[in-house]
């Protein structure tokens, strides 16, 4: 009588879980996948929320793609990445850019190497240190000087056990000699941030008029700390610009600021750095400097970035870090900086609040916002608590170009999120339950019959017992 019990509670198990499988996935909306950029010039910048961690794509109007950063080596945080990518599409990565060695962000870079043909890495110029056993400190590709006109050797800074393993491993894996895949090479050209190395100094378009401009750190040999590798950059395209600065701290802030003010020290490369001298720059977005902590995004470095102080209100600024994260990020110090200089605090933007960010930009100057999660007040963006757990989308445009251009140069959804969540991270868990993968269904199902059949059987002994 037990074993048939037994078999009747099994053949119950399997029909539920089959049942409830079956349910999931027909209750599965259909998503459909996003292009990975947009044929009619426009171009889409996607701050992705990856935690307490950075990664930034940008999908370029001609076609090619850049990914700035890469989210931290956990797995919730780096699989965020490459589910983002792939519900983008995404199958090659053209620009591979690793602001610095810090594991939040180039955590994920090994990762991303496995799953996608990268074509061009640019890593910090960032010293090695032989006494921690990198095999690459005597590779002159990775040992660099001066007279090699690819970058700057920096004497070892003071590396963290988990950065300089993490670093270490990105470097190898970049400088392996072969990523196979059906034996085929997929070596990729690495380059150095250098900003006054004429090769690199920037990434531009052929068919369209857009750029990537390096332009610090400005002298590397002198910078003690991880962040201040980071190179600030700029993206411009059709009158707009992002400005995107990794983790870079004041030593880097303050070292361009000095630099650029002082046009003697401009020498030839004046030309470059033309748009900050003139009062009349004012980025569209910046990108806070090591997820809005205080030791970052300077009141003289933003006076450059936004030299026209009656364009501040409508400057967008994000920030990129994790739910109620540990380090306070963004600072309230910060924050009020950025009040007292007069930018809007309705166009701070947080992924750990507003979720995904991605801007669209079209081929005229149009500007769009669309940010996962909409339901944020005011009060909650000038905190560090947490929002609304809701993730509507909203679309925010800037009404200074025409507005259908604005919202044409976005993707037409949020990216399909494709492959199986980490059943191991409370937030996979946290959503709402229509939106479970079918797997996280079927575990519940099981856990269910399994948690039934235990009583059944608890409560056939317990009568076994009375009789």
């Amino acid at each position: 009588m037990k074993a048939k019990i037994t078999s009747y509670i099994a053949v119950l198990a399997l029909v539920v879980a089959m049942a409830v499988s079956a349910a999931a996935f027909v209750a599965m909306p259909a998503q459909s996948v996003v292009t990975a950029y947009a044929a009619d010039g426009s171009m889409q910048v996607h701050f992705i929320d990856c935690g307490q961690a950075d990664a930034c794509f940008i999908d370029l109007p001609d076609g090619k793609n850049i990914l700035i950063d890469t989210g931290d080596n956990s797995r919730s945080s780096w699989k965020s990445v490459v589910d983002y990518l792939d519900g983008l599409g995404v199958s090659t990565i053209d620009y591979m850019i690793l602001t610095h060695s810090d594991a939040d962000h180039i955590g994920g870079a090994t990762h991303i190497l496995e799953e996608y043909e990268v074509k061009t890495i640019y890593r910090p110029a960032q010293a090695c240190s032989p006494e921690r056993g990198n095999e690459h400190c005597t590779d002159p590709a990775y040992s660099l000087s001066a007279a090699d006109g690819t970058g700057f050797y920096a004497d070892p800074v003071a590396y963290k056990d988990k950065h300089f393993k993490t670093y270490s491993d990105t470097i190898s894996a970049v400088y392996a000699e072969t990523y196979t895949e059906n034996g085929q090479k997929k070596n990729a050209t690495v380059y150095v941030t250098n900003p006054f190395n004429d090769k690199i100094n920037c990434i531009e378009g052929e068919s369209f008029d857009y750029s990537l401009n390096f332009y610090s750190p400005i002298d590397v040999t002198e910078l003690s700390d991880n962040n201040d590798f980071s190179p600030i950059m700029v993206l411009s395209y059709a009158s707009r610009d992002f400005v995107l600065t990794g983790d870079a701290e004041k030593q880097n802030e303050e070292d361009f600021v000095r630099f650029v003010r002082d046009e003697a020290q401009l020498g030839d490369y004046g030309g470059r750095y033309d748009k900050f001298i003139k009062s009349e720059f004012t980025a569209d977005v910046i990108k806070m400097g090591h997820h809005g902590s205080r030791t970052s995004s300077g009141e003289d470095f933003l006076e450059i970035m936004t030299a026209n102080a009656e364009k501040r209100p409508n400057v967008f600024t994000i920030f990129s870090c994790g739910d109620g994260n540990s380090y306070g990020h963004p600072h309230a110090e910060t924050l009020k900086r950025l009040m007292d200089m007069g930018f809007s605090a309705e166009r701070i933007e947080r992924t750990d609040l507003n979720g995904d960010i991605v801007f669209g930009v079209s081929a005229e100057g149009a500007l769009a916002l669309r940010e996962e999660n909409s339901d944020v007040s005011v009060t909650d963006k000038l905190t560090t608590g947490s929002g609304n757990s809701s993730r509507p989308q909203q679309t925010i445009k800037d009404n200074d170009k025409d507005p259908s251009e604005a919202i044409d140069a976005l993707p037409d959804s949020a990216p399909a999120q494709s492959g199986i969540p980490d059943l191991f991270d409370p937030k996979s868990w946290a959503r709402n339950p229509a939106e479970w993968h079918p797997l996280q269904w079927v575990i519940v199902a099981v856990i269910l019959v399994v948690v039934v059949a235990a009583i059944a059987v608890a409560i056939n002994k317990a009568k076994k017992k009375r009789k």
